[in-house]
């Protein structure tokens, strides 16, 4: 009697049901096919938002990777790096400014976000390797100003917006890597106008938004600004000389649960009079009671840290700067390093030692004759300033907006406490998407390649906004989704891809037959997400 052989095959789900959902929600396939004409490079540029999103690899691992998945959730897989580089080429070609523009007008439509309040920030994001030989036509990888710290790198700017309606992206765009903040504000506000047909929307951003050329362009155009004042405008150091006077009052004006002790209060006072730019924008000087408290601890820290290194200087006995100069320069670096420039004082002086050595032959005895000489030694003195210290005190938890706008000023503070949530989205696009390392040797590629990030960074933001919006509609408080099983009421997209990651299709078969298709079971947590994100069961289940 001949014995049935039986094969069982298994092939990898995770999340690619969600993504392929949004994906078909916002129309990226129809927008793309617009603009890219071949259908191959469409499959291989969804299929590189999918790898963006919940593992990252490199071109030439992509068509491996994929393989085990179900063919249907990886553009039938099979693509390899050559065709992968080739839809970069094509992507590069095709006109990615129309291409972002639907992509997020179908968010705004579909999803319902509101574009009323715009958060901008930018990052840069950092290269390995020469790249001497750049496509003049396309973006420039370039030293500068690293927000990395690493300045012996090239980079690139990546310039991003986002709603105040769950932190989704609007508006990106990379320049080259030697382009300043304080340039691209304007060219920032003339696209999200174009974007939104309208100039009244709020713009909020850093303190590089706070130059008089930047300011009077969005204003004279009937835009409304929110900015830092920085601490090299005037303002803020006569401001400052009257807090250390005490000649400043201050009135609560917002009291909420501190982020860091939850059984603690965050308290914001405004100060009481009119403050002004010269420009003629009026200033809002708040104090955060929980900020001057970091701010207090970071000082003592940063002063403790280079008073350690400090006293090092010009005592190692081998090694080490030993002139005057050498040892002035080396304790300037440090203190420049620390962040401990203006708190602590050095200066270095020549002191006198004497100095014996052995003239008589033969090993040291009570007959062994020496000679006495004067060497001179220069030595760091450093102490710590205690008058710049006391004003630095004065000034703990003390931060500065401006605004051309009528908006009351809690309603100011308020708009301006979500800017951190545009660094999350480079947080994001950083460590959960990693961006960094870039394997790809063409800047146009490179170019493209960005591009695609941001659609992965766009369809994750509006992944994101949909749970927590269905959670506070429902009356969800928290769900069970980190690991342990412990709750959270803010669930992220690195959270939903680890509860999914173990989730396979099984086939078995008889020979060449199929005898039975079945799936893992969902957890409760996976239930709940999936539930939440209003997906159906039949993505997962067969």
């Amino acid at each position: 009697m001949q014995v049935e052989t039986l094969e069982l095959k298994k092939k990898k789900i995770w999340v690619l049901p969600i993504i392929d959902y949004y994906l078909e929600k916002i129309g990226l396939s129809e927008i793309l096919s617009e603009f890219i004409k071949h259908q191959r490079y469409i499959d291989s540029i969804e299929l590189l938002v999918k790898n963006f999103m919940i593992d990252r690899n490199p071109l030439y691992r992509i068509k491996e990777w994929a393989s085990q998945f179900e063919p249907e959730l990886v553009n039938g897989g099979g693509i390899n790096d050559d065709v992968l580089a080739r839809a970069l080429n094509s992507l590069f070609e095709a006109d990615r400014a129309s291409i972002q523009t639907r992509l997020v007008l179908e968010s705004k439509n579909r999803f319902s976000v509101k574009f009323d309040n715009i958060h901008n920030d930018s990052t840069s994001i950092k290269f390995y390797g020469a790249y001497k030989a750049q496509n003049s036509k396309a973006l420039q990888l370039k030293r500068g100003h690293s927000k990395d710290h690493r300045h012996d790198l090239k980079q690139i700017i990546y310039n991003l917006c986002v709603s105040d309606d769950g932190a989704v992206p609007v508006h990106f765009k990379t320049y080259n890597g030697n382009r300043t903040d304080d340039t691209l504000h304007w060219d920032t506000w003339l696209s999200l106008r174009g974007l939104f047909n309208k100039s009244d929307f709020l713009y909020v951003a850093d303190s590089k938004l706070c130059t008089k050329e930047n300011m009077h362009k969005i204003d004279t155009n009937q835009g409304r600004f929110i900015t830092v004042v920085p601490d090299t405008r005037g303002e803020t150091k006569e401001f400052a000389e009257l807090v250390y006077q005490s000649a400043v009052r201050w009135k609560e004006i917002l009291r909420k649960k501190s982020t860091r002790h939850k059984d603690k209060f965050d308290v914001y006072q405004l100060a009481e009079g009119l403050f002004q730019l010269n420009e003629g924008y009026v200033i809002y000087w708040y104090r955060s009671s929980e900020k001057r408290k970091m701010d207090q601890e970071d000082r003592e820290e940063k002063i403790m840290t280079a008073i350690e290194k400090l006293s090092l200087v010009g005592k190692e006995k081998k090694r080490g700067q030993k002139t005057e100069k050498g040892i002035l320069k080396a304790a300037n670096n440090i203190l420049s390093k620390c962040g401990a420039s203006k708190w602590i004082q050095i200066e270095v002086k020549v002191e006198e030692q004497e100095v014996f050595k052995k003239t008589s032959p033969g090993k040291p005895n009570k007959d062994s004759k020496y000679r006495r000489t004067i060497k001179k030694v220069p030595v760091l003195i450093f102490r710590k300033d205690q008058d710049s210290i006391a004003r630095s005190k004065a000034m703990d938890g003390i931060f500065p907006l401006t605004t051309n706008t009528s908006i009351e000023p809690v309603e100011v503070l308020k708009h301006y406490k979500y800017q951190p949530y545009v660094e999350k989205r480079h947080s994001l696009l950083k460590s959960v998407l990693e961006v960094a390392s870039v394997y790809l040797k063409k800047n146009e590629r490179i170019e493209a390649f960005i591009f695609v990030y941001f659609i992965a960074q766009l369809v994750t933001a509006l992944i994101e906004r949909d749970i927590r919006l269905e959670m506070k509609n429902k009356g969800v408080e928290k769900i069970k989704i980190l690991p342990e099983q412990r709750p959270t009421g803010t669930p992220t997209w690195e959270q939903i891809c680890r509860i999914f990651e173990n989730i396979f299709h099984y086939e078995l078969y008889s020979g060449k037959k199929t005898l039975k298709t079945f799936s893992d079971g969902l957890l409760p947590n996976q239930l709940d997400v999936i539930k939440l994100l209003k997906i159906p069961k039949d993505k997962y289940l067969t």
